[in-house]
């Protein structure tokens, strides 16, 4: 299960390596007051769906059929691949703390703020693995990125359609105390983190099904 594990983070280190470079780079300038907060949660939602990318790898390298020569069952297989992004959800996390920690003793911006923007975009990020990693067991990475584009765009578009047409009133989100909001936020992320483990049951089937 290690190997997995250590064989997604090489496989993805050189993208891995440029996006914390990018995250570092958008943090060192929201800190200047250059960027608003908003671009490092952009970026977090960008590592956190990162390994729905490395389908792309094993594809090409035929990793699947080498797989199944190892003395490993399918679902020690693709829990290698839900290990790795409960890891990378952690480093995730820590750089966000650590990213709202430091904008709010530089004034940047309010700490309740960050932690809130960092939580809810680990949270819909983590909604989008969710859906996501069964559906590229099951179609394989070419025919499922479509669907990465509809399950990240249309949730927002719709929520923005409804509160456009007064069928969804989001006022009172302005009314709500900091805590209120972060505890908002921490339940959405556990509610993704028990998708995930549904998820992982979905691809499981799927994995045992499929004929490689």
């Amino acid at each position: 299960m290690y190997g997995l594990i250590w064989k997604d983070f090489l496989v993805l280190r050189k993208t891995l390596r440029l996006y914390v470079l990018f995250l570092l780079g958008y943090l060192g300038m929201a800190l200047l007051g250059i960027f608003d907060l908003t671009f490092v949660t952009f970026c977090v939602v960008i590592l956190m769906i990162l390994p729905i990318s490395a389908f792309s790898y094993d594809e090409f390298a035929r990793w699947d059929r080498y797989a199944r020569t190892l003395p490993l069952s399918s679902r020690q297989i693709v829990g290698g691949r839900y290990l790795f992004v409960l890891l990378l959800l952690l480093v995730v996390a820590a750089i966000g703390a650590v990213s709202a920690v430091l904008l709010s003793l530089t004034g940047s911006a309010d700490l309740w703020e960050s932690l809130g923007a960092q939580l809810a975009s680990l949270g819909a990020a983590l909604f989008i693995v969710d859906v996501m990693l069964p559906l590229n067991y099951r179609l394989g990475p070419e025919k499922a990125r479509p669907f990465l584009f509809a399950v990240t765009f249309l949730p927002f578009i719709l929520l923005f359609l409804l509160a456009k047409a007064d069928i969804l009133d989001l006022s009172f989100l302005d009314r709500l105390r900091p805590g209120q909001v972060i505890a908002g936020f921490i339940l959405v992320l556990l509610t993704a983190l028990a998708g995930l483990a549904v998820s992982f049951l979905i691809s499981c089937r799927v994995t045992e099904r499929k004929e490689y």
